[in-house]
């Protein structure tokens, strides 16, 4: 990452970090050299790197008592898994339902929302994106089946949790990442491994119940829309934003590992106003090239052909932009400079 792109994460890091976050706001997530050990502990080195973000939006129940719940998490990441510590206050922790596919969100558990390419739109009865419901016993559950059948996708997320504290516990999970030809059967070909500058919907919630037959709140990592407090299940329009970054340059990219070969050069770069697109012997008909801000605003959106293109800037302001292309089973994220 170069030193402008670098001091526009720093500042724009600082700035989210205090503020609420929204769908347009962007969490920037660390890569790690090592992977994490899932141990519910936060002695590995990222860990100290990260920054938290809080849990703080109710989007279902009334505001709550002092005491009742307070949450926060950290995010980084490595080629093989997206990691996820949480750390909740809770006053009562509670799962009272046997059967783990029956009312799991009316269990508290902690739930994680991933759209790994960040396609958005609906994802109730496809795999376009996940809502994992995880709960105290691990079990992960999500309508992940076919037609929406809720199923336990106990291999997709390694979790660990603990007692840290009175009323005090410490989530830590390694999520897979899977596209949205993801089987429940056959997991494997739809796997995605991670890489700098992928840009994903990512959120964050807990479901709380105090020992009722239903759970009182539902407390989230993003501030939503009126009337979609509880959409992010069915709609991942609704998720936050997320950058896979690597400020230290220590990412090594595996030609062996599918979807990191690169099929795309994408050159000028800075660029004035003309931006080349050149595949790299691969075929590429029928990719899709989007050119978003920072923020996960699409500002312009291209089918490509078979041979190299050229791409018009000048209508675009000056400043950092990322560039998807993205095909079946692929994508590739760089990130550009227009002066």
């Amino acid at each position: 990452m170069n030193k402008f792109i670098l001091s526009i994460f720093i500042i724009t890091y600082c700035i989210t970090s205090t503020l609420a976050q929204t769908q347009k706001d962007t969490i920037y997530t660390l890569y790690t050299a090592t992977p994490i050990v899932i141990d519910a502990s936060d002695a590995d080195e990222c860990w100290s790197k990260s920054e938290w973000h809080p849990m703080k939006q109710v989007w279902l129940g009334n505001a709550m008592a002092e005491g009742d719940f307070e949450g926060k998490f950290k995010v980084c990441w490595d080629k093989d898994y997206l990691y996820v510590l949480v750390e909740a206050i809770d006053n009562i922790l509670s799962d009272d339902h046997a059967n783990p596919t029956t009312n799991y969100w009316d269990d508290d558990c902690v739930e994680i929302f991933v759209d790994e390419d960040r396609s958005g739109g609906n994802h109730q009865y496809n795999n376009s994106a996940f809502a994992y419901h995880c709960s105290v016993f691990y079990d992960v559950i999500d309508a992940a089946g076919p037609n929406g059948a809720t199923i336990n996708c106990k291999n997709n997320i390694i979790m660990k949790m603990d007692t840290i504290a009175e009323n005090t516990y410490r989530w830590e999970f390694a999520v897979k990442m899977f596209n949205k030809n993801f089987n429940y059967n056959n997991p494997d070909p739809s796997r995605v491994f991670l890489s700098p500058n992928k840009l994903m919907g990512f959120s964050i919630a807990y479901c709380d119940n105090d020992e009722t037959t239903a759970r009182e709140n539902f407390i989230g990592s993003v501030v939503m829309p009126a009337g979609h407090e509880n959409d992010s299940y069915i709609n991942c329009d609704y998720f936050g934003t997320m950058l896979l970054v690597d400020p230290d340059g220590k990412y090594v990219s595996s030609n062996q590992l599918p979807g990191t070969k690169k099929k795309f050069s994408v050159y000028p770069n800075p660029v004035n106003n003309m931006l080349v697109i050149e595949n790299q012997g691969a075929n590429t008909e029928g990719f899709t090239l989007t050119i978003l801000t920072t923020n996960g605003q699409v500002v312009s959106e291209t089918k490509l052909g078979k041979n190299k293109q050229t791409i018009d800037l000048q209508g675009l302001s000056n400043g950092t932009y990322l560039v998807s292309l993205r095909g079946d089973n692929y994508i590739q994220t760089e990130t550009i400079s227009k002066k």
